[in-house]
C-alpha cells in the first residue's frame, strides 16, 4: 500500500513531465483507434453493400447449381423445405428467388439482362426495390403481369416508362421462354451493372415465363447475427436431406471480396506496426528522460537503503498508472470521433469516387464503432509501454548510490 502511494504521489510531482508520458500514449491509442474504426467502417460497408444488399448472408441451391447456375439445376420448394429453413434461431429473413438470363427488347434495341423472378415482400428485405424505386410504381403481387427494371436498361433499349419489354430467352429443360410485360417503374441500385442488366419479376410470373412452375434457384437468408452463419449452415446441413442441396455463406460466394478485404487488412496492420514502432520508441525515450531527471532521487532512495526492487517497483506501478490513464483517456477522445463519422461518413469525390462505383460501393468512408476496435488498440498500446518501459525500471534499479548522487 505505501508503494502505490509514493507510486501516485511521484506521478503528480512533476505534472509536466506526466503530461508528456501520457500524451505520448494518448496520441498514440487514439491514431491507431481511429485507423482500426476507419478501417473496419470500410469493411462493414463493403460487405453490407455486396452482401446485405444482393446475395444474403446464406444462400440455399440444389446441390452444382454454384458451378452450373442455370435454370435447369433449380429445384422444387416444398412446405417442410420452408419450415426447416425457420426452425435456426437469428434469421432475420427467407427470400425466394428464381434466376435466369434473356434477351430483353424494345422496338428498337436489344440487349442482355438478368431476369430475376422475386416475392414482392420477401424482397424488401435485401434488395429493397420498393425503398430503391426510381419512378413509376411498385409491384402489387407475386401474379402481376409486369416488371420493374434497373434504372439504366430503359435508355439501352430506347424504352420509357410504360413501354413493354419483351423477354426471349431459354426456359426450364429447354422450354421456349418469351413474354411481354409492361414496365412498371425503375430501381437504382448501388452496383453499376445491377443497374444496366437487371430486371424484376414477380415470382410467379417469373416461374411461368421461365415453364419452370414451384421451382426455385435460390433461397436468400438474412442473419441477425453474422457471427452465426458458420453455426446456422452447419444446423441446416444436418436438418436438409444431404446431396440434394448446397448451403453457401458469403464467404464461400464471394472470394474476390474476401481475400480483397484481408489484403487491404494486412496492409492497414503494416502501416499500424509502423506506427506502434514509432510509438514505442518515443515512449521509451520519454520514460527515460524521466529516470534521468530522477536519477539523484533513486540515488538518495539507494543510499539510505530502499530496496532496488522497491524502487523497481515504484517506478512499474508509476508506468502502469500513466498506461491506464492514457489508454483510457485514448479511447475516450477515439470513441466520439468514430461515432460522429460513422453518421455522417466521409464523402469522397474524383477518381476515388467513380473507382467505388465501378464496383459497387458507396463513395464514402464510414468509421467502425465497435467496441472491441478501441479496447484492443489501447491494450497494444499499453502492453508496448509496459515492454519499453522495462530497460529505463531496470537501469533505475541498477543505479550505483554516489554515481547517482554525483550526476
Amino acid at each position: 500500500m505505501l508503494t502505490l502511494k509514493l507510486a501516485w504521489r511521484n506521478i503528480w510531482r512533476s505534472k509536466r513531465r506526466t503530461l508528456i508520458t501520457m500524451s505520448s500514449i494518448v496520441v498514440a491509442v487514439l491514431l491507431s483507434a481511429v485507423m482500426r474504426s476507419m478501417q473496419e467502417g470500410q469493411y462493414d460497408m463493403m460487405i453490407s453493400t455486396t452482401v446485405g444488399s444482393f446475395s444474403g448472408h446464406i444462400q440455399l441451391h440444389s446441390e452444382g447449381y454454384w458451378d452450373e447456375q442455370t435454370i435447369n439445376n433449380s429445384f422444387d420448394v416444398s412446405d417442410s423445405l420452408m419450415q426447416t429453413l425457420k426452425e435456426p434461431k437469428g434469421i432475420t429473413a427467407i427470400v425466394p428467388r428464381i434466376e435466369s438470363f434473356a434477351l430483353g427488347a424494345g422496338k428498337m434495341q436489344s440487349r442482355p439482362v438478368m431476369v430475376l423472378g422475386i416475392d414482392v415482400n420477401a424482397e424488401n428485405k435485401i434488395i429493397e426495390p420498393e425503398k430503391n424505386l426510381v419512378s413509376g410504381k411498385y409491384l402489387e403481387d407475386n401474379d402481376e403481369r409486369a416488371v420493374l427494371v434497373g434504372k439504366d436498361v430503359l435508355p439501352r433499349l430506347n424504352l420509357q416508362l410504360g413501354d413493354s419489354l419483351v423477354l426471349i430467352g431459354q426456359g426450364f429443360r429447354g422450354m421456349s421462354a418469351t413474354g411481354l410485360y409492361p414496365v412498371k417503374g425503375t430501381i437504382s441500385l448501388i452496383n453499376p451493372e445491377l443497374n444496366r442488366t437487371l430486371v424484376l419479376l414477380p415470382i410467379n410470373t417469373a416461374q411461368q415465363f421461365l415453364a419452370a412452375e414451384g421451382r426455385l434457384s435460390t433461397i436468400a437468408l438474412m442473419l441477425e447475427n453474422t457471427d452465426a452463419i458458420e453455426s446456422t449452415i452447419q444446423s441446416l446441413k444436418q436438418n436438409l436431406p444431404e446431396d440434394t442441396y448446397e448451403i453457401m455463406g458469403w464467404r464461400e460466394m464471394l472470394p474476390e471480396l474476401v481475400q480483397a478485404i484481408d489484403i487491404d487488412r494486412i496492409s492497414g496492420y503494416i502501416m499500424l506496426a509502423v506506427l506502434y514502432m514509432v510509438v514505442g520508441f518515443g515512449i521509451l525515450g520519454t520514460v527515460l528522460m524521466m529516470v534521468t531527471e530522477r536519477t539523484y532521487e533513486f540515488g538518495i532512495m539507494l543510499s539510505v537503503g530502499t530496496p532496488r526492487k522497491v524502487i523497481a517497483r515504484i517506478l512499474g506501478i508509476e508506468i502502469f498508472i500513466i498506461s491506464m490513464l492514457g489508454s483510457g483517456i485514448g479511447i475516450l477522445l477515439a470513441l466520439p470521433i468514430a461515432w460522429y463519422f460513422k453518421i455522417n461518413p466521409i464523402q469522397i469525390s474524383g477518381d476515388m469516387a467513380t473507382y467505388a462505383q465501378e464496383f459497387g460501393l458507396k463513395a464514402e468512408l464510414p468509421f467502425s464503432t465497435d467496441p472491441a476496435l478501441f479496447f484492443s488498440q489501447a491494450l497494444v498500446i499499453f502492453i508496448i509501454t509496459v515492454c519499453f518501459c522495462t530497460i529505463p525500471i531496470l537501469r533505475a534499479s541498477k543505479l550505483n548510490p554516489v554515481n547517482a548522487m554525483r550526476a
